[in-house]
């Protein structure tokens, strides 16, 4: 029966959904605001609420973070890539290589800095063989999506699931559960990238080859300081329409725009002009900086030869909501933004006032500090880029990787929980200076913790409003004419796809499990496994938008991807995915 709570509930879930899906609110926020209102209207209690933090499955994923962070700088992943990802490699060859080493590695590494460490490599080849990035960014992306899927810690989706099983006093799942119906997807997966990659996949220019080829496209910010000679004359009297390959699209004046520019239109003092051409002539016209100035943000190097690079606004930036000339970003990494792409599109208009989004790809004139500070933070990720192999001692590599499969080893067997596996191998490095303190600040994503945790609180609402019963008797109703554990799979795993697709995969799952549960248990179902497996397959794939999954949404703007060609590319994928882990399951645990 719908009740008040209920009504409550649906309405928090549903602001929730929206507001991930505008992006209104960073995602973390989101969480935060939902729980404090569940509390305030008495849904849940504080303990509750907060109950995600002390969980095991969420400590796992800090501890496997840390431990992430450790395999990538110890550059056993760098050398090894270097090694695979020859020059002399045709593209089907290159393709089998990386969907096959990406997935089988994603397994066990978080995807998210998998796919961050190994898409420079990725880039650097295709540019070597002068193929465009788009035909092998979005495989990457594909590759570390579903082999995340294969075991319990190949994301953090299925941690979640994990830890919301305990918090309904279910057992937790196995490390290995999902490799049954997980692993014959991956090579399903592998297959399609090889076979179908080069005819769907489009065959479009980067975002940097479109700087070097179309400049006319990038926007630079310039401004009229009092001193300039410009001021009191006509565009044309400035010889501003007679410059080579740039031209004025743009002035903004006292806050207003005005455009197109008519030659007989005068210069005033503190107009900012916003040019579009080619960089060489904007820099040569600021050599002097008297008769124009870089804006203060991007107040670029002028000595010398510059560099332009590629790069993407994480999804964890703390520049996310900024405006461009209030980030600082001269000072942080030494190096300016000249233009920002987005969804495909170039942004038009004042720069320096545009907001930074998670995903956005900006083209930056960086100084020779700029590599060595974007390396050290987790705002910004380099396309394009040559790291140096650290000669890393070779011993303790190898005890790294030996005693994190010693871990996985017991957990399997049942000899020691995860946790306690990880947790006794993260203090381990610490003792022997592997880990430090500054390490782990780096590595540890403050807000995906809070998110996850916070995303058992809002399971919890769900089933104490009983608003689990209330959609898992819809969900029987509306599937009792198909076979009836098969159209319960079916509709559940439709709504946790559905749902990841536009928003955060932990609030897929927040919203889905509970409701899993209640309709496994009203329909008499002993096992409910394969019902936690199905919400978190279906919560850990989406192929064909990229704002479902974080690497889609890494590779888009370097990939100069357009949102139809996921649709083109993902669509087949999805069916695969949907289908084997459908019947898969059923199969498996003798349901049909």
């Amino acid at each position: 029966m719908f009740d008040f709570k209920i009504a409550i509930v649906s309405c928090v879930v549903i602001g929730m959904v929206i507001t991930l899906y505008k992006e209104v609110l960073k995602p973390v926020m989101v969480f935060v605001i939902a729980i404090t209102l569940l509390m305030a209207l008495n849904i849940i209690t504080p303990k509750e609420a907060l109950g995600g933090f002390a969980n095991e499955q969420i400590a796992v994923i800090f501890l496997l973070l840390i431990l992430s962070d450790v395999i990538k700088r110890s550059a056993a992943l760098d050398f090894s890539i270097s090694r695979l990802f020859r020059p002399n490699l045709s593209y089907s060859n290159f393709l089998f290589r990386m969907s096959t080493s990406v997935s089988s590695i994603s397994a066990f590494v978080n995807n998210t800095p998998l796919v961050a460490l190994i898409m420079p490599y990725v880039y650097d080849w295709a540019k070597k063989k002068k193929i465009n990035p788009s035909k092998v960014l979005m495989p990457l992306s594909m590759a570390a999506i579903v082999g995340g899927t294969v075991t319990l810690i190949g994301t953090s989706t299925n941690l979640v699931v994990s830890g919301l099983a305990t918090d309904a006093g279910l057992p937790p799942l196995k490390m290995f559960d999902f490799t049954p119906i997980g692993l014959p997807i991956m090579l399903l997966i592998i297959l399609y990238i090889i076979i179908f990659s080069r005819k769907l996949l489009p065959d479009r220019t980067d975002a940097l080859a479109d700087f070097n080829e179309h400049t006319r496209e990038y926007l630079i910010e310039t401004k009229v300081p009092r001193t300039s000679s410009f001021v009191g004359k006509s565009i044309d009297s400035n010889n501003l329409r007679k410059l080579r390959g740039l031209y004025v699209v743009e002035i903004i004046r006292d806050n207003q725009a005005i455009a197109p520019v008519s030659p007989k239109e005068i210069i005033q003092e503190d107009d900012v002009l916003i040019f579009a051409g080619e960089i060489d002539t904007v820099i040569d016209l600021l050599n002097d900086q008297s008769d124009l100035v870089p804006a203060e943000y991007s107040d670029y190097p002028m000595n010398g030869k510059v560099e332009v690079i590629e790069i993407i606004i994480s999804h964890n930036s703390s520049l996310i909501n900024k405006p461009i000339n209030k980030t600082n970003f001269r000072e942080l990494y030494d190096a300016g933004i000249i233009a920002v792409n987005r969804d495909g599109e170039k942004i038009s208009g004042k720069v320096g006032d545009i907001e930074l989004r998670n995903g956005d790809l900006l083209l930056v004139v960086a100084g020779k500090e700029f590599r060595k500070r974007a390396e050290q933070n987790r705002d910004l990720i380099l396309v394009s880029r040559r790291r140096e192999i650290n000669n890393s001692n070779k011993n303790r590599i190898k005890f790294l990787f030996v005693a994190i499969g010693i871990a996985f080893i017991f957990e399997a067997m049942g000899i020691m929980s995860l946790f306690m596996s990880l947790f006794i191998i993260t203090g381990t490095l610490a003792l022997v200076g592997f880990i430090n303190v500054d390490d782990v600040k780096k590595s540890l994503d403050l807000e995906l913790m809070v998110m996850l945790a916070l995303a058992l609180g809002i399971g919890k609402a769900i089933s104490n409003s009983g608003a689990d019963q209330f959609f898992a008797s819809e969900v029987i109703k509306y599937t009792m004419n198909l076979h009836a554990t098969l159209g319960v799979i079916l509709g559940l795993y439709l709504v946790a796809n559905i749902l990841t697709m536009f928003v955060t995969n932990a609030a897929a799952v927040a919203i889905t499990f509970p409701i899993a549960i209640a309709t496994g248990q009203q329909i008499g179902m002993h096992d409910l496994t394969p019902l936690m497996l199905t919400i978190a397959f279906a919560s850990s794939a989406d192929f064909i938008t990229p704002f479902g999954y974080q690497t889609n949404l890494m590779v888009f703007g370097p990939g100069g991807y357009r949102f139809s060609d996921y649709m083109r590319y993902g669509f087949i994928p999805t069916l695969i995915y949907m289908t084997m882990t459908i019947f898969g399951i059923a199969y498996w645990y003798n349901l049909i």
